[in-house]
């Protein structure tokens, strides 16, 4: 992968909700890091929450190569029925 092919995602991640809040900014670095600045910023005496921005070339390579991020709030069944219900147009 070359520096031109990598994608940064700005991960917050609140460790009580186990929940991931992902902001992609595509190639624009410069924009992501700025973003991250921020984040922290906010969150910098919030030891619940962590601020990480990653490279990865998908969304999807990210959420496995760094899946703790991601793979406990989808151990919650009541959240996976609820996601599959809304892709069938059912809630």
């Amino acid at each position: 992968m070359t520096p031109a092919q990598i994608k940064h995602f700005l991960v917050t991640y609140d460790i009580a909700a186990q929940a991931a809040d992902v902001r992609p900014f595509g190639g624009d670095y410069e924009a992501a890091v700025a973003a991250y600045a921020e984040a922290e910023a906010v969150h910098r005496d919030d030891s619940n929450v962590e601020v990480v921005l990653f490279g990865s070339d998908s969304a999807e390579t990210l959420e496995r190569t760094h899946s703790s991020y991601f793979e406990l709030r989808e151990k919650h069944i009541d959240q996976v029925v609820a996601r599959e219900l809304a892709e069938l147009g059912l809630r």
